[in-house]
């Protein structure tokens, strides 16, 4: 099947606008230049970076390929977009299907989770799984968005119809309002998904201290605060930040603790290797914290994250949930974050996806989020990806303003 048959969209027309643009493919970062490939990634952007993506490659390259297209227009570079191959489990979207009392949609939950068990299958993604809000293109500031999407389509079919393993393509983590990017991917077959929302909370420029920060709360929120804090020193919980050896002295512990909430997650896409940690803390010793959380000598959970220019990206944490859970210390790690935050001068801190109304009770605000998914065979994309696309939801939640 060549790539237009499989597009549902006036490809002549569109391969017509994009004609003076060429595609290169990479199976590895090291075959490309990375001076070539940095000067086109925002400053301050580390996550993009050409040495951050050697890393996850090096960490990650026994279960997961990756894919790096240059986009060239009259043999000067004007863009750079990063895949990652990973393997799909349908099982996990039965999480995200509509839940009622009725005796039709129980009944359609239980035939969807049937087949969605026998569906697995390699699924293109752009940018990387492990961030959120990362989709893993950058052009050139003269190419206009509508141009920008036409060209990381033609990206992805250039990729597919050089893998005919890959069944299905994924551009994820969408921010919402939709624009002139978005006109494009309906009408080529893509079906739009709901995504849960990124947490995230600015912090205000006159809170030079945590006690700003807590004063800005209503009473109510301000003593809840207070207890997560009383709660842990009660139980003689002690906050350490970790260095680069003692990252490397505790890899076996925090690979453990990531384990038990990766567990409970209700939908990954990959998982992390163990020396990730460890890796990411020696390449980045001043930009990726990582801090523990110890009772009498053991740890009971981490939280990592990372100061990328004027924002944090709060990354994976870690815990052992039975003893976590009644001393609150997951919120006391939320705290925590925001102390990073206040000390580093950064202007916002991005929570992720995961726990939106445990974040909203210390002042995070959701950002709504979508992607587009598409299968390779147009028939079961349109007979059995879009419909239940169109009816994968993610949980509603009631979101808190902690703030006066």
């Amino acid at each position: 099947m060549n790539s237009q048959a499989s597009c549902y969209c006036p490809v002549a027309a569109e391969a017509e606008t994009i004609r003076p643009y060429s595609f290169s493919v990479f199976k590895s970062v090291n075959e490309i230049s990375s001076f070539l490939w940095d000067n086109h990634i925002p400053a301050g952007n580390m996550l993009m970076t050409h040495d951050y993506l050697k890393l996850i490659e090096e960490t990650h390259g026994n279960t997961m390929a990756f894919r790096y297209v240059q986009v060239k227009h009259n043999d000067t570079t004007v863009g750079t977009i990063y895949f990652q191959i990973v393997k799909f489990e349908s099982a996990q979207l039965i999480n995200y299907f509509p839940q009622g009392d009725s005796f039709f949609l129980n009944a359609l939950r239980n035939v969807s989770s049937v087949l969605l068990n026998r569906i697995n299958l390699k699924m293109l993604v752009s940018g990387n799984v492990f961030m959120t809000g990362e989709n893993g293109y950058y052009f050139s500031a003269a190419i206009d968005k509508a141009t920008r999407a036409k060209l990381l389509r033609k990206a992805i079919r250039t990729v597919m119809d050089n893998d005919k393993a890959i069944k299905a393509v994924l551009i994820s983590d969408l921010y919402a309002p939709k624009t002139e990017f978005d006109e494009g991917f309906k009408p080529c077959g893509y079906n739009e998904i709901t995504v849960e929302s990124d947490m995230s909370i600015a912090l205000k420029p006159k809170w030079a201290t945590f006690d700003d920060y807590l004063n800005a709360l209503t009473s109510k929120y301000r003593v809840r605060a207070k207890k997560v804090f009383a709660l842990c020193n009660e139980n003689n919980v002690v906050c350490k930040e970790l260095n680069a050896e003692a990252v490397a002295a505790n890899e076996q512990r925090l690979y453990e603790l990531y384990n038990k909430v990766m567990a409970n997650a209700d939908f990954k896409l990959a998982v992390l290797s163990k020396d990730y940690f460890r890796k990411q803390k020696q390449q980045l010793p001043d930009n990726y914290r990582v801090f523990a959380y110890f009772k009498d000598g053991v740890m009971l959970g981490f939280i990592s994250a990372f100061v990328n220019g004027k924002k944090i990206e709060v990354h994976y944490t870690g815990m052992d949930h039975e003893i976590c859970k009644p001393i609150h210390l997951y919120q006391h790690m939320m705290y925590d974050m925001i102390k990073l935050g206040i000390e580093t001068r950064v202007a916002r801190l991005h929570f992720g996806r995961t726990a939106p109304e445990i974040k909203s009770t210390i002042g995070a605000v959701p950002s709504p989020m979508y992607g587009y998914l598409k299968h390779r065979n147009p028939l079961f994309n349109f007979f059995v990806a879009k419909p239940y696309t169109a009816n994968l939801k993610p949980k509603q939640y009631t979101f808190r303003n902690p703030f006066k």
